[in-house]
């Protein structure tokens, strides 16, 4: 009896639960007033929301994750109370099953650039890595976030070589974490790390913002690479970026993507795309 109660409460709760994603959606397809759909989510804790949820945690963390993507893919601009919202749906989806890959994947590609939450973002994904160890996209997301959101080139080269370690996960990462915490190499790896996220990126809005950052890096590639040359011919480093042009190293100075110029240290040697000293 007991048996048969609890088949009849399952099957139940499924009817419901589809009945009510399948009206939500049809409503979603059919309104004008798009601009006024936002995200909501309840301000319970993921802990109480996996003791509400019982043996329905997974059902429940799929419809979590499905309310997020809705509003996100609602084509209306989001607000901050909007983004904070979605972050809580998808802190909850995850307490509730923290193994589903495509969390973590909606995760990454909207809470540090659309959201511009890219904190939130490594807070979440840390979620992922700690539960599914065998997957090294999840440290590889975090290692790129900590590079490219925050400079952090000690946590991004740390979470790149946790990444290298698992199944799957290419052995350059390896290499590349390694160079990415030596100054020497930090231009190159850079370079390299952005092209790998590029290439693995479906955004094209995100991967615009990838490619002109590295354009920006190959430009200081370059610009390190004629000091370097000025510096062997001429036994000091050039006081000013023209001097490499005069000295017939470089024909012309890499346009910088981001400003006007690119900014030169000649008492460090230091060049930056962002940074003026």
């Amino acid at each position: 009896m007991k048996k048969s109660l609890s088949i009849f409460l399952v099957l139940f709760f499924l009817f419901f639960f589809s009945a009510y994603l399948f009206a939500r959606t049809k409503i979603y397809d059919h309104r004008t007033d798009v601009a006024e759909i936002h995200a909501s989510a309840s301000q319970l804790s993921p802990e109480v929301i996996r003791s509400l949820a019982g043996e329905f945690k997974g059902i429940m963390a799929d419809y979590l994750l499905l309310e997020a993507a809705t509003v996100i893919g609602a084509q209306n601009k989001l607000n901050v109370e909007d983004w904070n919202a979605i972050s809580r749906l998808f802190k909850q989806s995850m307490a509730l099953d923290p193994y589903f890959k495509q969390t973590y994947s909606l995760v990454q590609s909207t809470l540090p650039w659309e959201a511009k939450m890219p904190e939130k973002a490594i807070e979440l994904l840390k979620i992922s890595s700690l539960h599914r160890s065998w997957d090294w996209q999840p440290d590889f997301y975090i290692g790129f976030d900590y590079y490219y959101h925050f400079n952090d080139n000690l946590n991004g080269s740390k979470y790149l070589m946790e990444a290298s370690k698992n199944p799957g996960a290419s052995p350059l990462l390896g290499l590349l974490g390694a160079h990415l915490s030596q100054k020497g190499g930090q231009t190159k790896a850079g370079i390299a790390f952005l092209r790998t996220m590029y290439e693995n990126e479906e955004n094209e809005d995100t991967k615009k913002q990838i490619k002109q950052r590295m354009d920006a890096l190959e430009g200081v590639l370059i610009l390190e690479e004629a000091i370097e040359k000025f510096t062997v011919k001429f036994d000091r480093s050039p006081k000013n970026l023209d001097e490499l042009i005069t000295a017939e190293i470089l024909s012309a100075i890499p346009k910088n993507p981001y400003y006007d110029a690119y900014y030169y240290d000649h008492k460090t040697g230091i060049i930056s795309y962002n940074t003026a000293f």
